[in-house]
């Protein structure tokens, strides 16, 4: 992050008040621009939709879907719209899981899907049964450390994926540079770059985990 520019304004199309009594509301910053969000779970999917390799960027609140249902014409907004890399998009709805039911998106998304035209975008509803907690940590650590990235230090881990030849226990590839904490925080950097993996993928990243170098086919 680059603090002697200021960040660009959320284009969202949905203002917010991050006020709320009932909710959890407010901004991060990413690509150095401004992103919304209206609960705790937009933003832990907003984490992980930004780790994706595929993810070129993120817009929050994107203009309003119109899709006809019956005789009505009626608009949606997406939470998120994800712009891949290779140029394809994803629209993206968030709901816990208790209020999919009763809400009726499912029957929204269905209806906007078919009604969409072909190679314009995929939807997807995302709940929070999709990701477990860990999954949560995980984002949420590597989105912090990616903010603020070394590229020295960074360097100097990834050098040590040519020397290992099996797993090995983060805390002492991290004593073995030298770098402490900053160590770690490459390391998970890297881990989303791929040049490392965890050995489990599905627990939580934390210095007594075991990580392997990402093999290159």
């Amino acid at each position: 992050m680059n603090y002697s520019i200021p960040p660009e304004q959320s284009r969202s199309t949905r203002k917010i008040a991050l006020k709320s009594r009932g909710s959890c509301r407010g901004f991060a910053v990413f690509q150095n621009r401004v992103i919304v969000f209206e609960s705790h779970l937009e933003l832990m999917v907003f984490f992980m939709l930004t780790l994706r390799t595929q993810t070129a960027t993120v817009e929050d609140q994107p203009p309003a879907v119109t899709y006809r249902d019956g005789n009505n014409l009626r608009q949606h907004t997406f939470d998120f719209l994800v712009i891949n890399h290779d140029g394809s998009r994803m629209y993206v709805a968030v709901k816990p899981a208790k209020r999919v039911e009763r809400s009726g998106i499912n029957t929204t998304l269905r209806l906007i899907a078919a009604q969409m035209p072909p190679r314009t975008a995929t939807v997807h509803l995302v709940t929070d049964a999709d990701f477990s907690y860990a999954a949560r940590y995980n984002a949420t650590q590597a989105f912090d450390f990616l903010r603020f990235p070394v590229k020295e230090h960074d360097e100097a881990m990834a050098a040590f994926a040519n020397q290992i030849t099996t797993s090995v226990r983060i805390a002492d590839l991290v004593a073995a540079s030298g770098l402490g904490a900053m160590g770690f925080r490459s390391i998970v950097r890297l881990i989303v770059h791929r040049v490392f993996e965890p050995v489990s993928p599905r627990e939580r990243i934390t210095y007594d985990s075991f990580i392997r170098p990402v093999l290159v086919t």
